[in-house]
């Protein structure tokens, strides 16, 4: 997260020693993207999250890519609002916290909202070198800020809006809408941080097994 009183984030220390990492926005969309990816298994994907984050000088033992990847994807998921717990409905089951946004099908729109709220062009970021763009969180507080009106706050709003109570026109017109603005479960940032999870969880349980084998 974002603080006023540090410096952004730009690395991870391991034992004793600090190793730079990429927290620049565009590599983080790119590892959101990664997760997307079907053709690639979950160890897979885990290695390439160490290799787009870290650079060449970081340790390749196990137990630094490890607990340095997973850092990383705990961090990168990190909010300023809102428990980290899951919320509970009265019964007491876990209620599923939706996340009406796609960092990837949703790139559209979210590049016109910060030309719209901030005349910030996020496409021409990417001709900056990689520590002078925007960082991660950087991204994050100002995707967080945008006003209601601009392209994608929108969209969020009709996906999240009820169809309960309404008839006729009302009903058929926000049909449409979520309809044409649909993301699909699996696209959701929700879904892709879940993916994330499976990823690390897949490739921690193969290197202690590998490691227990030694």
């Amino acid at each position: 997260m974002i603080s006023l009183t540090e410096k952004l984030n730009r690395s991870i220390e391991y034992r004793g020693k600090f190793y730079a990492v990429n927290l620049a926005f565009d590599n983080v969309l790119r590892f959101y993207e990664m997760l997307d990816d079907e053709v690639l298994d979950n160890d897979h994907k885990f290695l390439t999250a160490f290799k787009m984050f870290f650079e060449d000088d970081a340790p390749l033992d196990p137990d630094f890519v490890i607990t340095g990847t997973d850092a990383l994807i705990k961090y990168i998921g990190q909010q300023s609002y809102g428990s980290s717990e899951p919320e509970k409905d009265i019964a007491g089951n876990e209620m599923e916290s939706i996340k009406y946004y796609s960092y990837t099908k949703d790139a559209e729109a979210i590049f016109a909202s910060f030309v719209q709220c901030y005349n910030i062009n996020l496409a021409r970021e990417l001709y900056k070198p990689a520590n002078e763009r925007l960082h991660w969180d950087e991204f994050k507080a100002l995707f967080n800020g945008l006003s209601e009106d601009t392209y994608i706050m929108r969209i969020i709003d009709i996906r999240r809006r009820s169809l309960d109570g309404l008839e006729g026109e009302a009903l058929n017109s926000l049909q449409e809408a979520k309809d044409h603005f649909s993301l699909g479960q699996q696209f959701n940032v929700q879904a892709q941080e879940q993916r994330a999870d499976a990823a690390f969880s897949g490739f921690y349980n193969m290197a202690k097994h590998q490691q227990e084998r030694k």
